[in-house]
């Protein structure tokens, strides 16, 4: 008896210190994954490149010029952003449908794109503090008979079907025609194939400023309010942090609000 609770005893022993070396063993692996890993701003920093994605067809937040040259409003947030890191701006142009997925195989550092804060987004991506809060807006063709939001209800509204004013136009109860951009959308409603589309009340101002005799009006009233981000990857807080500290410093010192000013005539940016 006695020696068969020593050969136990003696077997538990090697198991527990048996274990004991591969948590340890593990545990140093573990270390030496995180100490040999480069975090998103360093790698930036080394490469000396931010990779940054952005539709470029979405006036006059990016868009292309008469000469073919990228620019915007947000074109230009992002390329301060990128000299405030002191690294050069790559602008990857993707379909508002495929954007934000682009961030699930490192596509881009991080997306600009009029990109509203949500719970939904939350919970599997991260975003920076707000820089502007986006309010939606209803237009319509000029001789529509639709003259308040109720009215849109049981009506067609042109809308990139994964955006958030797609969602609004549904709460109104219309029907969704999908559309690519926002120039699509407009198109629909100028040719009467939609009644309406609903996006930022700037988008439309700017819209008509450069489009005066666009047979368009814009419908009394917000469908939404919401704060817009850089939208990136989780896990990157350094990076996330590097990013808040610029948009604080520049929305602070008017750098930005000059921006807004430049592209809608007033400033926009968040309070």
């Amino acid at each position: 008896m006695k020696k068969w609770l020593s050969a136990l005893l003696l077997t538990a022993l090697i198991g527990a210190l048996a274990a004991c070396g591969n948590n340890e063993a593990t545990n140093s692996s573990n270390a030496t994954e995180e100490e040999g890993s480069t975090n998103k701003l360093e790698q930036i920093k080394e490469s000396g490149v931010i990779t940054i994605g952005l539709e470029g067809t979405f006036p006059p937040f990016s868009y292309h010029d008469e000469t073919g040259a990228l620019t915007g409003f947000e074109y230009e947030i992002a390329d301060q952003i990128a000299k405030d890191l002191g690294v050069e701006a790559k602008y990857v142009e993707t379909k508002w449908d495929s954007l934000i997925a682009g961030l699930d195989t490192d596509k881009y550092d991080f997306v600009i794109n009029n990109i509203s804060i949500t719970d939904e987004r939350k919970e599997k991506y991260d975003f920076t503090i707000p820089y502007m809060e986006s309010v939606a807006t209803l237009a319509v063709h000029a001789d529509s008979d639709i003259n308040s939001l109720e009215d849109f209800a049981g009506k067609k509204a042109a809308q990139t079907v994964t955006s958030n004013f797609a969602q609004d136009a549904r709460d109104l109860g219309a029907e969704i025609v999908p559309t690519e951009n926002l120039t699509n959308s407009i198109e629909l409603v100028l040719q009467k194939r939609a009644d309406g589309t609903i996006h930022d009340r700037v988008t439309f101002l700017t819209y008509l400023q450069e489009q005066p005799d666009a047979p368009i009006k814009l419908i009394d009233g917000k469908t939404s309010s919401s704060e817009i981000a850089l939208i990136l990857n989780k896990n990157n807080d350094e990076f996330r942090e590097a990013l808040n500290e610029i948009i604080t410093k520049r929305l602070e010192d008017g750098t930005f609000a000059a921006i807004s000013e430049k592209y809608f005539g007033e400033n926009v940016m968040y309070q």
